[in-house]
């Protein structure tokens, strides 16, 4: 990506059981982006610039929840984010909340958050100049949220069901899920939405299409990846990329939808250590 500069830092200690990773983004031309739906929800906090979300201006901080399909961003040029992924059973700790009530929408974070601790990590992050100092910064902004209680209702049982769903790459099904954790089927779709901001399903038909986008970039045909997925057949495959994407992974598109999937799943971001 010619003119995008990013950097990752993954957490260690107490935060690694919340925040997957930050990340570190400047754009320094206009461009599009296209954003698969996740597993998790995503903290967005804007130092620079002008971004839009199907063509509509994003506020300086918001919070996106679980989504339904693929968006598509507008990073105007000099545009610089910092990105919070959480993990999946992650956010409710930092947000104080029912993550379920953000799923399919994007929020101002003082929707969710108090002003004032989101103006000071904001104020915190525009005098501060380096990269790791800011990693840093954000850091201790999100460990200043996690009190004990909230820490210590994370389900033991829910993470076990969220490990099965990465585990299987989607394939799991919900009665083997709700096994796996001990839990009947109805008490894990609650809990499970409460947790993690959708029931099992919709999360594993997300991480089915995270294992797709891995195979498409990896050079795999329609066949195989239908077969490596666990589809039925490639159709039921072709069908629940359509539904995400809005497009099919037909040859003639191969290019532009291997690009998409290579932006989510690219490893080649340069990474900050634990410093």
């Amino acid at each position: 990506m010619s003119g995008v500069r990013q950097f990752v830092y993954r957490p260690a200690g107490t935060l690694r059981r919340y925040v997957r990773e930050i990340l570190w983004v400047r754009s320094e031309h206009p461009r599009l982006q296209m954003l698969l739906p996740e597993t998790t929800l995503t903290l967005v906090l804007r130092q620079s610039g002008r971004v839009s979300l199907h063509s509509e201006a994003l506020p300086c901080t918001i919070v996106s929840g679980l989504q339904q399909r693929t968006r598509v961003v507008e990073h105007a040029a000099h545009s610089s984010l910092i990105i919070v992924r959480f993990t999946e059973v992650g956010a409710p700790a930092i947000l104080h909340d029912r993550v379920d009530l953000l799923y399919n929408r994007t929020l101002p974070l003082e929707d969710v958050l108090p002003r004032q601790p989101i103006e000071h990590i904001q104020n915190v992050l525009s005098d501060e100049h380096s990269i790791q100092r800011q990693f840093v910064a954000v850091e201790r902004f999100l460990l200043s949220r996690i009190e004990p209680q909230n820490g210590a209702a994370i389900s033991p049982q829910i993470e076990a069901a969220v490990d099965l769903i990465r585990r299987s790459e989607g394939r799991a099904s919900v009665v083997a899920i709700a096994r796996h954790a001990a839990m009947s089927q109805s008490a894990l779709e609650r809990h499970f939405r409460a947790a993690v901001g959708a029931t099992p399903k919709p999360v594993s038909r997300v991480a089915r299409l995270q294992h797709v986008c891995r195979l498409w970039d990896a050079g795999k045909t329609l066949t195989e990846i239908a077969f490596a997925a666990g589809y039925s057949d490639q159709p039921h495959m072709v069908h629940d990329f359509r539904h995400f994407t809005g497009a099919s992974p037909r040859p003639s598109l191969a290019r532009p939808l291997r690009a998409i999937c290579r932006l989510f799943t690219s490893s080649r971001r340069p990474t900050l250590a634990k410093f």
